[in-house]
C-alpha cells in the first residue's frame, strides 16, 4: 500500500475511532437528567438527581490520568497498538453495561454505586485512548505529516460531542418526550457500544509503528513512568502547560458555553445550545486546517502566534461580551480550536520514544482531570464574582503559562 494511502487509512481509523469513543464517554452529559431519574431515589426531586448524575460525569474525568498511566505503562513496553485496539473494546462493554443496568427502582442503593464503578471504567479507557492514539498515528506520520494526522484525530473525538447531541435529538423525536426520557436514552449507550465493537474489529487489524518496532529490539524501559520523571520532568510540565489551554478551550468555550451565554449574555437556552454546537462543529473544521498549516510552516511557530492571540485577546473580547454578544467568544473558540489543532503534533515530540506514552499520559490526562473537570465550575465561579472579564483574564493566564513552556521547549 502506498505511504499517503496508508497514512490516510490509519488517520481514518483513529478519527473514527474517536468519534465513538468520545461519544460513548459524553452522552452521560446529554442524558444526566434521564440518568439520574433512573440511578438516584425519586424523593430527592429531579434537581438533585441531575446533579448526582453530573456528579458521576466528573468521576470519568478524575478517572483519566489513573488509567492513562496505567495504559501508557502498556503502549510503552507492549506498543502503541495493542493499547490502541482495547481501550475501545473497554469503552464499548462499559457503556452497554450501563445500557443495560437496572435503575433505583429495582437495585436500590446498588444501581447508583454500579453505576459509579461503570463510569469509572469509561475515564479509565478514554484516558489510555488518546495518548496511546496520537503515538501511534504520530509515529506512522511522521514528523512532515503528523500534524494534519493528529488533527484529525481530535477532529473525530471533538465529532463525538456533537454526534451525542445528534442522537439525543433523533432519539426524542422518534419516540416522544415521555418514552425517551423514561428508557429511550438507553438506545444511545446501545449504538455507542455496538459501533464502539465494530471500532474495536477493525483497529485489531493495524500493524505497531516502525519507531516502536525498533525500540522493542533496542530494549523498552521496565517502568517507564519512573524513567519519565527521572529523565524528562520538564517536558511532562511542558505537555501539561500546552495540554491546560485545550483543556480550557474546550471546557468553557465548547462544553458550558450555552449555560454561560444564556446566564452573562441574555441568550435564550435553546439559542445559546445551538450557537454552541455551531462553535463545536467549527472547531472540526478548524483542527485539520490548523494542522495542515503546522505540518507546513512548524508546529511550535504557529502555537506561539496562536497563543500570544489567545493571551491578548482573551481579556479584549469577554470585556466586550456583554455588549458585543455571542460573536466574540465564538472568536476567541476559532482561535483555541487553531491551537488545538496545531500543537497535537508537539506534544509526542517532546518526548523520548522510550516514554512517549506515558508522557503524554500524564501531561494530557492530568490538564484535562484538572483544567477540564473544574473548567466549567471556575469559569461561573469567576464569572458570578467578578463578571466575564475574569473568564478572559483565566485564559490570557493559562496561554501566557503555555506560550512560556513551549519557549522553553526544544521542538519546532
Amino acid at each position: 500500500m502506498a505511504p499517503d494511502r496508508s497514512l490516510l487509512r490509519t488517520t481514518l481509523i483513529s478519527a473514527l475511532g474517536g468519534v465513538f469513543e468520545f461519544y460513548d464517554f459524553v452522552i452521560f452529559a446529554v442524558f444526566a437528567p434521564q440518568i439520574g431519574a433512573a440511578f438516584f431515589p425519586p424523593e430527592a426531586g429531579e434537581a438533585a438527581q441531575t446533579l448526582e448524575a453530573f456528579l458521576v460525569f466528573a468521576v470519568g474525568y478524575l478517572a483519566r490520568p489513573v488509567g492513562g498511566l496505567l495504559w501508557a505503562h502498556v503502549a510503552d513496553r507492549r506498543g502503541r497498538a495493542y493499547v490502541f485496539s482495547h481501550t475501545v473494546l473497554g469503552m464499548a462493554g462499559a457503556t452497554l453495561a450501563i445500557a443495560l443496568l437496572p435503575g433505583y427502582a429495582t437495585l436500590g442503593a446498588a444501581a447508583p454505586v454500579l453505576l459509579v464503578l461503570l463510569r469509572l471504567l469509561q475515564g479509565m479507557t478514554l484516558g489510555g485512548e488518546l495518548p496511546a492514539s496520537l503515538c501511534w498515528l504520530a509515529e506512522h506520520a511522521g514528523e512532515r505529516r503528523s500534524g494534519v494526522a493528529t488533527a484529525t484525530l481530535m477532529a473525530g473525538v471533538n465529532s463525538g460531542m456533537l454526534l451525542g447531541q445528534l442522537v439525543a435529538a433523533a432519539i426524542t423525536l422518534a419516540l416522544g418526550e415521555a418514552a425517551a426520557f423514561a428508557w429511550g436514552w438507553r438506545l444511545a449507550f446501545v449504538l455507542g457500544s455496538s459501533v464502539g465493537a465494530t471500532a474495536w474489529f477493525v483497529r485489531r487489524q493495524v500493524g505497531e509503528t516502525a519507531e516502536f518496532e525498533r525500540l522493542r529490539v533496542r530494549g523498552v524501559e521496565r517502568v517507564p513512568l519512573r524513567t519519565l520523571l527521572r529523565t524528562e520532568p520538564a517536558n511532562a510540565l511542558r505537555a501539561a502547560a500546552l495540554c491546560a489551554v485545550h483543556a480550557w478551550v474546550v471546557a468553557t468555550l465548547y462544553l458550558a458555553l450555552p449555560t454561560f451565554l444564556h446566564r452573562h449574555g441574555g441568550i435564550t437556552l435553546a439559542a445559546a445550545e445551538r450557537i454552541a454546537l455551531l462553535c463545536a462543529a467549527l472547531g472540526s473544521v478548524l483542527f485539520p486546517c490548523a494542522g495542515w498549516i503546522a505540518d507546513r510552516v512548524g508546529a511550535a511557530r504557529v502555537c506561539r502566534i496562536l497563543l500570544a492571540l489567545l493571551a491578548l485577546a482573551a481579556v479584549p473580547l469577554y470585556l466586550w461580551f456583554p455588549t458585543h454578544g455571542a460573536l466574540t467568544l465564538a472568536l476567541l473558540g476559532g482561535i483555541g480550536g487553531l491551537f488545538i489543532g496545531a500543537y497535537l503534533a508537539l506534544l509526542p515530540r517532546l518526548f523520548s520514544p522510550e516514554v512517549r506514552a506515558s508522557g503524554l499520559a500524564l501531561g494530557y490526562d492530568g490538564a484535562f482531570a484538572l483544567i477540564g473537570g473544574l473548567g466549567p465550575f471556575a469559569m461561573f465561579w469567576l464569572a458570578e464574582r467578578y463578571g466575564p472579564v475574569s473568564v478572559g483574564i483565566a485564559l490570557a493566564s493559562i496561554a501566557t503559562l503555555a506560550l512560556l513552556a513551549l519557549a522553553r521547549a526544544r521542538v519546532e
